[in-house]
């Protein structure tokens, strides 16, 4: 399982940078933004109101405001009837804002995942030979998720609490900048325990994202490979390295979970400190005639809203931490450009369907940059010709396949179709002009279909139908419940391998490529089905042009063409018949293949 690590915990996490990364995906709702802004500003004027109301109520308890006449009851009464108003009025709005902002930061999330899935689905094949599905899985969910807190919930608090010292200090001083001073004195250590939380625990929400998306990975690869799993009884091992993982994953949650413990109780720490120091100062001030006891009282509830924020930071820091190392990763998916690009005005094939001439001119490629799987390859088929590609394994036959289909770009020479550059075509054009029928056949969990037209609408089912019976798949689609409508199950697992290749052949035909590819689509179909499939393939072949990949030699006897490759180079070819005459690598391996079983075949007779 070497394709499961540790991702690398990069260093300083730089949150605006973050920020503006994903900014644009909210401009589109800049007016839902505005509201709830609004809505903040609202809503902290109105949580000030309540300390004023209580400075009011104190001052006509204790004889500081006079009533002019009017009954203290009376003036209280009418008090607490605003202060239930302004109670009611604060929940409003707290609801709306939360509800608009929670909305808003859905919509973007929603925008942010199909960015990325459509990212995703541009990159080339290279990306995902390096990066494991289950990391790729945790990018588009998980990640994503933690990501919609940063604009349901990280923006505004921090939005709302500049907005909150801002009124409380200023409201604050304005009651007695004696105090207030002494308040803010406060501020230096609360920042640096601040500073001393933020700095550990980025490292910590770093640490737990890469555990997570490691264990998902593994999780991933090992139900994939549950069958290769059971056959060598590695069940045992799987689950230590699994407990393991799972361990680790656990004590990143609790060095997360630990470092939050002690921040929350520093700063009540800090919070009950200052309020001593305030009531002490504050008596002082009282008993000398600086300050009346309804201010003290108002100071002391504004004491508390000063502390508010940090208290809010301390709850939301770990959810705005997570957040910031999701956005951090889904930033590094981002940043990867590595694609299969159009060209900037793609050139169009003539009558919009290929005639099928293909042309290989002194192609070189390599998937690592470093080793060339294939050198110096020149070949021509012309339209409607049938070639056949073999070779040892490893020789470079796939690879041919590869760079035919752009699914990576050759890094030297050119490969022409109807003579033109394959890099200057559109590539869905070009790939809708081959049609591609692998060895390892993939289905989808939907109808079979969908698994045929593969979301072409314009493909019905009467052409689904005609192309199952072209490769004599029709009455194995019949027998199936609900016929085109059956339920494939994940990867096709109800299918044998054959009838998953049928289904596969099936799915080439109902497309109608001018260009075939079949890169050893027999290989896994027993002989009774292949020699069915061989007689299928007569009729879809004709008028197209076709390249076989074949390990047997017996399916490509009588191509007009056979390619032999070895070591990544195009060493013969020929007919069946002149390369048997050669003493060459086509010779050696029809020997290996046929020779031995002809040998086996004569002493079976004999001793008969």
């Amino acid at each position: 399982m070497s394709s499961v690590h540790d991702e690398k915990v990069v260093g300083k996490i730089f949150e605006w940078r973050l920020y503006k990364r994903f900014l644009p995906f909210a401009r589109p709702y800049i007016g839902w933004f505005a509201l709830s802004v609004v809505l903040l500003l609202l809503l902290s004027v109105f949580t000030m109101g309540g300390p004023l109301i209580v400075r009011q109520a104190t001052g006509i308890v204790l004889g500081e405001i006079s009533t002019e006449g009017t009954s203290p009851t009376a003036l209280l009464t009418r008090w607490s009837l605003i202060y239930i108003g302004l109670a009611a009025a604060t929940f409003g709005l707290r609801l709306a804002q939360l509800w608009i902002s929670a909305r808003t930061g859905q919509h973007i999330v929603y925008d942010v995942r199909n960015h990325i899935f459509q990212h995703l689905q541009r990159r080339n094949l290279r990306f995902f030979d390096t990066n494991p599905v289950g990391k790729l899985v945790t990018r588009v969910t998980s990640d994503i998720e933690a990501l919609a807190e940063l604009f349901s919930s990280g923006i505004d608090v921090i939005f709302y609490d500049i907005v909150m010292l801002a009124l409380t200090l200023g409201l604050l001083f304005w009651i007695s900048p004696h105090l207030a001073l002494l308040t803010v004195a406060l501020l230096p250590f609360v920042a640096v325990w601040s500073f001393r939380f933020k700095r550990k625990a980025q490292n910590l929400f770093r640490k737990v994202r890469a555990r997570i998306t490691r264990l998902n990975s593994f999780i991933n690869e090992t139900i994939t490979g549950m069958r290769v799993v059971q056959i060598f009884r590695a069940e045992r091992r799987i689950n230590r390295r699994f407990q393991e993982w799972d361990h680790e994953l656990k004590n990143a949650h609790r060095e997360t979970i630990k470092n939050f413990a002690l921040f929350y109780p520093g700063v009540e720490v800090l919070s009950s400190l200052g309020t001593a120091v305030i009531a002490v100062a504050g008596h002082n001030l009282v008993t000398g005639g600086q300050l009346g006891a309804k201010d003290l009282v108002f100071f002391w509830f504004m004491l508390h809203k000063f502390f508010e924020p940090l208290r809010q930071i301390s709850e939301k820091y770990n959810v705005l931490q997570s957040a910031m190392a999701s956005a951090e990763r889904l930033a590094q998916v981002l940043d990867d450009e590595r694609s299969i690009p159009n060209a900037p005005k793609p050139k169009r094939i003539p009558n919009g369907r290929a005639q099928g001439r293909i042309e290989f001119d002194d192609v070189h490629f390599s998937y690592d940059g470093k080793v060339e799987v294939l050198r110096g390859i020149s070949f021509k088929v012309e339209p409607g010709e049938k070639v056949a590609i073999v070779g040892h394994t490893g020789a470079g036959k796939s690879s041919l396949i590869n760079v035919l289909g752009r699914f990576y770009d050759v890094t030297q020479g050119r490969i022409l179709l109807d003579g033109i550059d394959i890099r200057e075509l559109d590539k869905h054009e070009l790939r809708r002009s081959i049609g591609i029928v692998l060895q390892d056949v993939f289905l989808f969990a939907d109808t079979l279909r969908e698994n045929l037209r593969l979301g072409d609408d314009s493909i019905d089912d009467e052409t689904l139908m005609k192309a199952c019976r072209t490769v004599l798949a029709e009455d194995f689609v019949n027998s199936l419940p609900g016929g085109l409508d059956f339920q494939v199950q994940e990867r096709g697992a109800t299918f044998s391998q054959g009838q998953k290749q049928l289904i596969s052949f099936a799915r080439t035909v109902a497309h109608d490529p001018p260009v075939l590819v079949l890169d050893e689509a027999t290989s896994s179909v027993d002989t009774a089905t292949e020699q069915l499939i061989q007689q299928a393939l007569e009729g879809l072949m004709s008028g197209r042009t076709v390249l076989v990949i074949a390990h047997r030699l017996s399916t490509i006897k009588k191509a007009g063409r056979i390619l032999v490759m070895h070591h990544g180079e195009l060493v013969e070819e020929g007919s069946h018949a002149e390369l048997l005459k050669k003493d060459g690598v086509y010779r050696k391996l029809y020997e290996l293949q046929y020779a031995t079983e002809d040998k086996r075949k004569a002493r079976t007779k004999g001793t008969g």
